[in-house]
């Protein structure tokens, strides 16, 4: 496989399919390499069985005979001596600290969507001394005419970050979905919401440090975290600040999405 042929530590592999990251995933664990999943969109019983299957080389649309049972058994057996961590994608903060405590040597990430600019991606790698190999579905989760597969029942509450890099300057505005903005309550603080679709939950002024590595805010000093590439801070990249927004508000967002969901 071409991914597999240049592979070098600290380096980001991007894969396009789930074939390619569970070839690569095989490969990595059968040569005795640690390896931590995060999962997105896949469950970590289908993966498990995925790899099962392949290791012992049954094929389920096929009557299984005793040997298939035996080959699944030994395959078991061997699947139990893998370095293979495998848990839900949470958040890139989560993932940071994973990656320090469990040290892996390879750490596959799934995504339905970027997560993530490619440049924090190498430098979180670069930091932790780990391959990451990101998994993007885009190409499995669209039909030809570029709808989604899967439908989504139903929209969300969303945070929406406001950055002004002049005055210094931070808003978070919650922004409600329609349907969530049409329906009946008899609170007149939810009606007034409504009526406005959104709400500010945050107006702040900040000042960034000399030498970008943290963030104060009402005097209180915010670490900026190291996986975030530093050219990408410095030149005001407003999807980089937006998520280092994120993680330092992230208990006052969820709190307000949970409260509005």
């Amino acid at each position: 496989m071409k991914e597999q042929e240049n592979l070098k530590e600290g380096r980001l592999i991007t894969l396009k399919s789930r074939k390619s990251m569970l070839d690569l995933l095989y490969q990595s664990c059968i040569n005795g390499l640690n390896c931590l999943c995060l999962l997105d969109l896949s469950t970590r019983e289908y993966l498990v069985q995925k790899l099962l299957l392949k290791h012992a080389g049954v094929n389920l649309d096929e009557n299984l005979t005793l040997e298939d049972y035996k080959y699944l058994v030994r395959a078991m057996h061997d699947m139990c001596r893998w370095g293979l961590y495998i848990d839900k994608f949470q958040t890139i903060a989560k993932t940071n600290n994973k990656i320090k405590k469990l040290k892996p040597d390879y750490v596959f990430i799934e995504s339905e969507q970027d997560i993530l600019s490619a440049r924090h991606w190498k430098t979180m790698a670069e930091k932790r001394q780990v391959i990451i190999v990101l998994t993007s579905y885009k190409d499995e989760i669209f039909n030809e005419d570029g709808k989604h597969k899967l439908e989504k029942p139903s929209k969300k509450p969303e945070a929406k970050i406001i950055i002004d890099f002049i005055d210094k300057n931070v808003k978070i505005d919650i922004i409600l979905p329609k349907n969530k903005a049409s329906n009946e309550n008899n609170s007149a603080e939810i009606q007034e919401i409504k009526k406005a679709k959104s709400y500010r939950m945050l107006n702040k002024d900040f000042k960034i440090t000399s030498d970008f590595k943290a963030i104060v805010i009402d005097n209180q000093t915010y670490n900026i975290p190291d996986y975030f590439n530093v050219d990408m801070v410095k030149n005001e990249d407003e999807k980089t600040w937006q998520m280092i927004f994120y993680q330092i508000f992230a208990d006052d967002i969820n709190a307000e999405l949970s409260k509005r969901g």
